[in-house]
């Protein structure tokens, strides 16, 4: 195949390759290199215009250490292309993205666990440890992943997950809808 064909003899390849009943016989003029070339074009075509979906994101549980670390499971379902195409690109650009206060501990299609330092702003009181949670928006998850060539193949979606913040003293916060979840403060009073 040469790169250097005819609008005319492009033409008649493309409608030979689309009117086969035609001219049944035509298929077998054809190689396997000259079709490549269409039948890579036919998919990127297909995956521009297949809707894309949505990370539906069940549940992050968010458990708070004295000293405002978190450990993070986040729980969520992505889609087939999603896993296919986004999963393994995404997981790469996570670990290398990720600054020197993030230790990831696992990463699958479904669930990713992580440790984040000093998540949570802690603040002692005489008599009481005051913990400031920051506030999540997926507006704000979204910016950051459209930094990334895959972002356009996403949608993420959080109206029917929740989220749980675990303190240290046994007592845990809920938030449903995960579109805005506000800073709040919990605080632990000592004896």
């Amino acid at each position: 195949m040469t790169l250097g064909r005819t609008a005319h003899q492009w033409g008649g390849w493309i409608s030979q390759l689309l009117f086969i009943e035609n001219n049944p016989k035509a298929y077998l003029t054809m190689t396997l290199r000259e079709c490549m070339p269409v039948i890579v074009a036919i998919s990127l075509m297909l995956l521009l215009v297949i809707p894309a979906g949505a990370v539906s994101i069940r549940h992050i549980d968010i458990t708070v250490a004295e000293n405002g670390d978190a450990l993070i499971a986040a729980d969520y379902s992505l889609n087939w292309a999603e896993q296919a195409i986004v999963y393994p690109a995404a997981v790469p650009l996570l670990f290398g993205a990720l600054g020197k206060n993030i230790q990831v501990h696992s990463v699958s299609p479904d669930k990713t666990q992580l440790t984040v330092q000093r998540l949570v702003t802690v603040g002692q009181t005489p008599g009481a440890t005051r913990y400031k949670t920051p506030a999540f928006s997926l507006a704000d998850a979204r910016k950051q992943l459209d930094k990334y060539w895959f972002s356009n193949m996403i949608t993420l979606d959080g109206k029917s997950g929740y989220i749980t913040f675990r303190f240290p003293d046994g007592n845990s916060v809920e938030y449903r809808d995960l579109t805005s979840v506000p800073s709040f403060e919990h605080v632990i009073t000592r004896p």
